[in-house]
């Protein structure tokens, strides 16, 4: 048979409980209303509330961002000038995969000297071709 006899649960002790802990969110409370009236608002606080106008939002910006990322994939898939003046033109990233693989993966010679060994934790300097050194 069980020993049970439904008198073990100290129901004082559980009150006392809740009255300390009450007791104790109470004071914390207190003392923090304390601290800001005497303290004064936070050092990262604004001392005057944003005047300026609300930021324009769009309802749905997923339409804009599909069209945004196809821009995108077309220029990458197109040909056209970078800089038409100094030469710079774009080619497809295929295209260019291919021309690097035709010529070995090399790349042009720099055309200045490498730099000198310089102290350790120091930038060694830029070296520029004779024209731009001028």
């Amino acid at each position: 048979m069980s020993d049970y006899t439904g008198g073990d649960l100290d129901l004082r002790g559980l009150r006392r409980g809740a009255y300390v802990i009450v007791g104790g969110i109470a004071c914390a409370l207190v003392a923090g209303a304390l601290m800001l009236r005497e303290e004064g608002p936070a050092a990262n606080t604004p001392p005057h509330a944003f005047q300026g106008a609300t930021p324009l939002l769009q309802p749905a910006p997923q339409p804009d961002r599909v069209s945004y990322l196809e821009e995108k994939r077309r220029v990458l898939a197109g040909y056209g000038w970078v800089d038409r003046q100094a030469g710079i033109a774009r080619i497809p990233l295929d295209e260019a995969m291919k021309l690097m693989a035709a010529q070995g993966g090399a790349t042009p010679a720099p055309a200045a000297k490498p730099a000198p060994a310089t102290k350790a934790g120091r930038t060694p300097p830029i070296l520029a071709s004779g024209k731009e050194a001028r």
